[in-house]
């Protein structure tokens, strides 16, 4: 399934959205946890790396395609999901976290505003708390490692998008891999 999805999020990509409604229906197949939330072990066995796939092609299909009735759900997730990564705070599943929050941002419309909005509150509050909690001086883990190039790289293109003030927080994105410095 998880090689499906990483074919399913490449066309997304690419703006062939229709394609996916195969993708979409698995997922909205998945079992559900107590907690509500998909049983993304089919994915990958780390929950977050998991929602990284799932939750973007989820919702871009929700957009694209489903009229926007899936929102409901895929916000109360992402709200669940987020309580279990403070429960499980590690500077890893921050950092998966947040990239699950940017690519399901891309992916929801900015016109149905609050379920945009509080995704982007939710993904601005996670940002403050990996600043606040795991920056020291140098970065957010030894330099140059993966969960901090992660990080870097999440707050830099959250800048590119306009879901955060690139000069606001230019401290905390510079030295980024793929996307442009702040």
């Amino acid at each position: 399934m998880k090689t499906q999805l990483m074919k399913a999020w490449t066309s997304i990509s690419m703006g062939e959205v229709a394609s996916v409604a195969a993708e979409s229906e698995m997922i909205k197949k998945l079992p559900r946890t107590a907690d509500g939330l998909f049983d993304t072990t089919a994915v990958d066995a780390d929950l977050y790396q998991a929602a990284r796939l799932v939750y973007p092609v989820y919702a871009a299909y929700e957009t694209e395609c489903n009229k926007k009735e899936g929102y409901p759900d895929l916000l109360e997730q992402i709200r669940t999901l987020d309580k279990k990564r403070r429960e499980n705070d590690t500077l890893e599943n921050t950092a998966d976290f947040l990239w699950t929050l940017l690519l399901t941002i891309e992916s929801v419309s900015p016109q149905v505003y609050e379920y945009y909005r509080e995704l982007v509150d939710i993904f601005k509050t996670n940002v403050r708390t990996a600043i606040d909690k795991y920056f020291a001086g140098e970065g957010f883990g030894p330099e140059g490692s993966k969960v901090d190039w992660q990080i870097r790289d999440a707050i830099a293109h959250a800048g590119e998008i306009h879901v955060l003030l690139s000069e606001k927080y230019k401290d905390y994105c510079k030295g980024g891999g793929d996307y442009h410095v702040c």
